[in-house]
């Protein structure tokens, strides 16, 4: 069984090489969890702008926004990969003088798969991390916290690029960070609520 298992993962290893996965899904993952932040940012915010919020209609409108995103998200990275990781193997092919299939076709149905998921979860764990606290809490607790939970996730992740770009990590955090504050202030100037 762990034989099964290391034979697996030295499979998979392999196959994260053949097709440089690793940068690939960490790409999907950064803009994924982005997007999923900075959405559920604006939707809080402009829910509580309304004077008409509840607990309940942020967690549905929010909940229904993470899964939107999240298949959204997870289908436009399918149908990118697919080509990007067809025209890899046909590059493959050319320079094989034939057409490869086994083990490669397997990579890349692999590198597929796998960064399709990464770039489908990324939002909706971003998303669903700020609605947390409208389970637990009266809402006008849970909005600054929810607030805060989603700028301090945009500068982990912030911090997270920083750290593999070798950049200054604190002010990758911040950078990231600041496309929150950045966004919540459009959202409260562009308010329908103080238009009207």
């Amino acid at each position: 069984m762990l034989k099964s298992i290391g034979e697996k993962i030295e499979t998979y290893k392999l196959y994260c090489n053949m097709t440089n996965l690793v940068p690939i899904a960490r790409r999907y993952f950064i803009i994924g969890y982005f997007d999923g932040a900075l959405t559920i940012l604006g939707l809080i915010t402009g829910a509580h702008l309304s004077g008409k919020a509840t607990p309940e209609v942020i967690l549905s409108a929010g909940v229904a926004t993470a899964i939107a995103l999240g298949i959204s998200s997870g289908w436009g990275a399918y149908e990118a990969e697919r080509v990007e990781q067809a025209a890899m193997k046909l590059e493959r092919d050319r320079a094989m003088l034939k057409s490869v299939g086994g083990i490669v076709e397997r990579a890349h149905n692999f590198a597929i798969i796998v960064s399709s998921m990464v770039h489908a979860l990324s939002p909706i764990v971003a998303s669903l991390i700020p609605l947390v606290f409208y389970v637990f809490l009266p809402i006008d607790e849970a909005f600054p916290l929810s607030i805060a939970a989603g700028l301090i996730q945009l500068f982990v992740v912030g911090a997270f690029m920083g750290k593999v770009s070798k950049k200054n990590v604190l002010a990758s955090g911040i950078r990231l960070a600041l496309a929150g504050i950045v966004t919540l202030l459009v959202v409260l100037l562009l308010s329908p609520s103080r238009i009207m």
